[in-house]
């Protein structure tokens, strides 16, 4: 004869967009819509195109600037077009800053063996020996990224949102995973500005899951302004 009730913490958190209720004594779980269903999803992309607009205008003399240095530090194009699986699982090629020798996409196989991250599909290596000189500093910053804006105006990217993984990556997704690929990904988003580079895969999951159901204007702009201070603090992942 005792009350319990229960409330998972946000990592144990799998669907937050249910209600429970009962139907002639009958206990009915809905799955509920979420806020980037209908009016949700064409506010977002508005102000997607109206802020990546501004910024690849406000930006344009730095991506000179960039490009300069990229082009003087070492061999190969300024922008790289990497494949990417995006919403609905469509394949894209987002578009970034050069920050690797060329021909790295290629040795990739080669350094599986020291893949750091053994709780995923995703491939991440610290001392990358793909890296060139500027391109440590071009990540570090998350300077590489800003290419991205063009994405984001062919309606391919959000500025906020589950990050963009590797075709080979997508295939070894589990089931629940797939739900990442409902909306368009991010330039940042809730794994970015919360450690990403502490999180395991499944955390990782959980959190863009939250997002997912959980969107309102008011979260995007608090993990744009979070991934400034991210920037700020060197702190963004690779």
């Amino acid at each position: 004869h005792v009350g319990f009730r229960y409330a998972a913490d946000l990592y144990n958190t799998k669907v937050t967009n249910i209600e429970v209720s009962t139907i002639a004594g009958v206990p009915i779980i809905e799955l509920k819509k979420t806020p980037l269903d209908g009016w949700g999803r064409i506010a977002k992309r508005t102000g997607d195109i109206v802020l990546a607009f501004i910024g690849m205008i406000v930006l344009s003399p730095f991506f000179l600037l960039i490009a300069l240095v990229i082009r003087l530090d070492s061999r190969g194009p300024v922008f790289v077009r990497l494949p990417r699986v995006g919403e609905s699982g469509r394949l894209f090629h987002i578009v970034k800053f050069r920050s690797m020798i060329a021909g790295a996409h290629a040795m990739k196989s080669e350094l599986l063996e020291y893949n750091e991250r053994k709780d995923g599909p995703l491939f991440k290596m610290k001392n990358d020996p793909r890296v060139t000189r500027i391109g440590r500093m071009l990540r570090r910053t998350s300077i590489d990224e800003l290419p991205n804006l063009m994405n984001v105006l062919t309606g391919q990217m959000s500025l906020v949102g589950p990050r963009p993984h590797e075709p080979e990556e997508v295939k070894r997704y589990e089931r629940h995973e797939r739900k990442l690929l409902s909306i368009r990904p991010g330039i940042t988003g809730m794994a970015q500005v919360s450690g990403r580079a502490d999180l395991s895969f499944a955390e990782e999951v959980q959190l863009d899951t939250f997002y997912i159901e959980n969107w309102s204007p008011r979260l995007d702009l608090l993990i744009f302004v979070r991934t400034l201070m991210v920037v700020i603090r060197g702190r963004a992942s690779v």
